[in-house]
């Protein structure tokens, strides 16, 4: 039988919940109408005297159209919940069981990060990384290895949230720590995925020298899983293209990238690597021949292709993401190369769907940006 889920909820939920209520200016009985559930329930949670579910807090974000807001308060932590609730409270009892509850913990929040967006759900992140910097400070000496190696991982997923929501001084800031802790953990598939997402921060702020060379180093140790060094390749591949480096030299990136990629399928993921799928590879290797394509139609015909496969390959959980509209982007700005300018239109147009219901900065700053160079500045 497997070990039963405990639901974890943010201190806020209570407030939260009622801050949204109000601001919608409904009742109790109208939002316990609207939920199909009883007013004295409402009144329970508003009061943090009973805890939701987690399709309670959903059914309730989605009454208050809160945008994952209050979904993003509760969620199901498996294998130790229990566990991880007493050593929240009683940091110096931390074990392995703890930390292990809090990897569980972080699969979750990554799962719904897909769902909903990195907004709402940056503040209880940030008080989940709060405990485990908390532990980290209290564990005992033969336990520190495996709780900064967990520490690490969150400091990951706070610097990508970052990256996502535009906030370039604090993912500089977390990324720097996360590679910091993975190094003292020994993680090296840990090391590459910051390195590589130092590159991406690198290629946002158009500093292609820096991409390229923290994507190689990325990849450098040849033990680090194959799904990574190939997303690695891949990301120097498109740094070359888009410096305009002989075309010798991005195709042979691009090889690289598609025999790792090949490769991955034989081996398991890393726990923050399950979205290294098919379609992920296609739409990466889509984006570099998106920029080959710029002068090359024969190259624009390949990127069209594969950025088309990739994006109907999405998961329908995923289709909301931020980063399934960045790649709408890259699919967009394809189309307008090949001199479709109503697809391209139309593409851009879900891409900036998605950053007006995330609220991200950076995918709407792509969108933006997209739209002045290919002068499409009729969005529906």
């Amino acid at each position: 039988m497997p070990p039963r889920a405990t639901t974890i909820v943010d201190p806020r939920f209570p407030a939260e919940l009622r801050r949204h209520r109000e601001e919608r200016g409904l009742s109790l009985r109208q939002l316990a109408a609207a939920v199909n559930y009883g007013k004295s329930l409402i009144h329970q949670l508003e009061a943090g005297q009973t805890k939701p579910t987690v399709d309670v807090a959903v059914r309730l974000d989605d009454a208050l159209q809160a945008n994952g807001a209050i979904a993003a308060l509760v969620i199901d932590a498996p294998n130790g919940g229990d566990r991880l609730a007493y050593v929240t409270v009683h940091p110096r009892r931390v074990d392995r069981a703890a930390a292990d509850a809090l990897i569980g913990l972080l699969a979750g929040y990554r799962r719904l990060e897909d769902a909903i967006g990195s907004g709402p759900i940056m503040g209880p992140v940030h008080a989940h990384l709060d405990t485990v910097t908390g532990l980290l400070r209290d564990a005992p000496h033969d336990l520190r290895p495996r709780v900064v190696g967990v520490a690490g991982q969150w400091a990951q997923f706070v610097g990508w949230l970052s990256i996502a929501r535009g906030e370039e001084r604090a993912a500089t800031v977390w990324n720097a720590r996360a590679l910091q802790w993975a190094t003292e953990a020994g993680n090296t598939d840990l090391i590459a995925t910051v390195l590589s997402f130092q590159g991406h921060q690198a290629e946002l702020r158009h500093d292609l020298p820096a991409m390229i060379e923290l994507s190689r180093e990325s990849r450098r140790d040849q033990s680090v899983n194959a799904a990574l060094r190939a997303y690695c390749a891949g990301q120097e591949a498109r740094g070359l293209a888009m410096a305009g480096a002989a075309s010798a030299d991005v195709l042979a990136r691009l090889s690289e990238a598609s025999d790792l990629s090949a490769q991955a399928a034989e081996e398991p993921l890393s726990p923050w690597g399950y979205w290294y799928t098919p379609s992920f590879f296609a739409v990466q290797q889509g984006s570099v021949w998106r920029y080959l394509g710029a002068e090359d139609s024969r190259a624009n015909d390949r990127a069209l292709e594969l950025l088309t496969t990739g994006v109907a390959g999405v998961s329908e959980d995923a289709g909301g993401a931020e980063w399934h509209g960045r790649n709408l982007v890259h699919l967009a700005v394809t189309h307008a190369q090949a001199g479709d300018a109503a697809a391209a239109r139309e593409t851009l147009a879900a891409a900036d769907a998605i950053a007006l219901a995330t609220d991200s900065r950076e995918l709407a700053r792509q969108v933006t940006e997209a739209a002045h160079h290919l002068r499409l500045s009729a969005m529906p």
